[in-house]
């Protein structure tokens, strides 16, 4: 690879196409760098104040200001790295021709971009846990046992409506549409802007099209309250239909990741339906990157920066990529989170 500085690295990184994931790109889907590893960004939460009335020999009366909260949070630091080491270029690699006549410093090339790619597509899948997270709880732990980092960024959700044994969506004298209308005039209320998608997991969606309540809208002649006709997306993402009446289109997220104990886990979690904004909830904020090249401290704003340098004593190159990314939504009453009471559901 031929040695080019961060800066060009940085913009070759960018004009590669993300790796596009579901809850970075739906509730998401704006970008902000900034030149500090702290973000700080203000919170207003608007009222319903009417105009007051006055008598008609006064000139008027006063309307205070509504105040606002200003949050300072630090951005968690993402920087997975990986080794190049003789033995990675001199072999042939997974896929090349057996024959090959390829050079070490060909294989050097191609291995050094793949890296990049790779570690790119891992802080992609951070990223997106990191959304699910505040989706789903309003919270991100960000924890590093070796390193005794066990840090826990909290932005106040509190939208979690917990259903209990006796509103199992798969009873038949449960209605769900009654509580998908509550929740969505809980959030008019609190934000008056109205959710139009819902997030199913699989288990809901299945409990929710075969209830009773749902069928016998389904099945009303000329009305067309709910229509179900399931449509492909993508491999992991269905969009199964709607429910006029509260302008919601539906989906189902079959997605999983790795968690930090190295199992398998869903990315929607079972037993929940999320209520949101197909424009976004949030943005990505991303804080101040510091590293050392050639013996001095330099700083990047942006979101990707790579670093590529050699230990010659143990003949290894590394590359590196870090980023210090953080979602953060706007207004944490603009979405809601239904959800089965664990140990209820048959």
């Amino acid at each position: 690879m031929p040695d080019y500085t961060t800066r060009e690295m940085m913009e070759a990184i960018d004009q590669t196409p993300p790796v596009r994931t579901f809850f970075q790109r739906t509730f998401f889907p704006g970008e902000q760098t900034h030149i500090s590893e702290k973000v700080e960004f203000d919170v207003r939460k608007g009222k319903r104040i009417m105009a007051p009335f006055v008598s008609p020999r006064r000139g008027g009366k006063v309307i205070t200001r509504q105040g606002w909260k200003t949050n300072q949070f630090t951005t968690p630091k993402i920087a997975p790295e990986r080794p190049l080491t003789i033995d990675d270029i001199a072999h042939r690699g997974i896929g090349e021709n057996i024959y090959s006549q390829r050079t070490p410093d060909e294989r050097e090339n191609e291995l050094l971009s793949k890296d990049l790619t790779d570690l790119e597509e891992a802080i992609a899948r951070r990223k997106e846990w990191m959304c699910r997270q505040i989706m789903y709880t309003g919270k991100v732990d960000v924890v590093d046992e070796e390193e005794g980092v066990d840090v826990q960024i909290d932005f106040g959700f509190s939208n979690i409506i917990v259903l209990g044994a006796n509103e199992q969506w798969s009873q038949p004298a449960v209605n769900p549409l009654i509580i998908l209308r509550e929740v969505r005039k809980k959030i008019i209320k609190a934000t008056g802007s109205a959710p139009d998608m819902a997030v199913f997991s699989s288990d809901m969606i299945e409990d929710f099209i075969t209830n009773p309540h749902v069928k016998a809208a389904m099945d009303m002649l000329n009305y067309k309250n709910i229509v179900i006709e399931p449509r492909v997306v993508d491999p992991a993402l269905t969009f199964y239909g709607r429910i006029a009446e509260m302008d919601l289109d539906i989906y189902t997220y079959d997605e999983w990741f790795l968690n930090d104990e190295g199992e398998d886990e869903a990315m929607v979690p079972e037993g929940t339906v999320l209520l949101g904004h197909s424009s976004g909830e949030g943005q990505i904020e991303y804080g101040l990157v510091t590293q050392m090249e050639d013996k001095t401290f330099r700083s990047y704003e942006g979101k990707l920066v790579p670093k590529v340098w050699a230990d010659e004593n143990s003949e290894v190159k590394k590359v590196r990529l870090t980023s210090r990314p953080l979602p953060r939504p706007f207004d944490v009453d603009s979405w809601a989170v239904i959800q089965m009471q664990k140990g209820d559901k048959p």
